[in-house]
């Protein structure tokens, strides 16, 4: 489903709702929605159920997405800058190309995920984090934290 920008910033907000407790809150459920290039810098969408979302080149800086879950999300060439992936779920993933300069994946789940020319420069890592196999994180730039998720 194609999203107008209008509609994402309606559904951002009944998600901040949502996650303040307050009536008429609803969770973002972008399951397979078609955000290419969109502008989600700095949003709230923790827990927001992107599965299966086309998030290619959609710009996501300082975007909070702790426990999102964007399992087979393609997301070719984004940017999650400096975003909070905590606990976030990647499995399967289409990552080649996203930016995930100094974002925050301990805890996350990229088991599956194609991980090609992915930038990692500075992105803390613990060992929750799940990777796929034969994937390095430190060759991509990735720096192991030893602090748990819940720090």
């Amino acid at each position: 489903m194609t999203m107008t920008f209008d509609e994402l910033q309606q559904i951002i907000g009944l998600h901040n709702k949502y996650l303040a407790g307050e009536d008429g809150g609803e969770k973002a459920r972008l399951k397979g929605a078609e955000l290419f290039g969109a502008l989600m810098a700095e949003v709230n969408l923790s827990g927001a159920d992107f599965e299966s979302a086309n998030i290619r080149r959609a710009l996501l800086w300082h975007a909070n997405l702790e426990g999102a879950i964007l399992d087979d999300v393609f997301c070719k060439r984004a940017n999650m800058e400096d975003a909070n992936l905590k606990n976030a779920s990647f499995k399967g993933a289409h990552m080649k190309g996203a930016n995930l300069t100094r974002a925050d994946l301990r805890g996350a789940n990229f088991s599956n995920a194609d991980m090609e020319d992915v930038i990692l420069a500075g992105a803390k890592y613990n060992r929750e984090t799940i990777w796929p196999d034969s994937f390095d994180p430190t060759l991509a730039g990735a720096i192991f934290c030893a602090a748990s998720t819940a720090e």
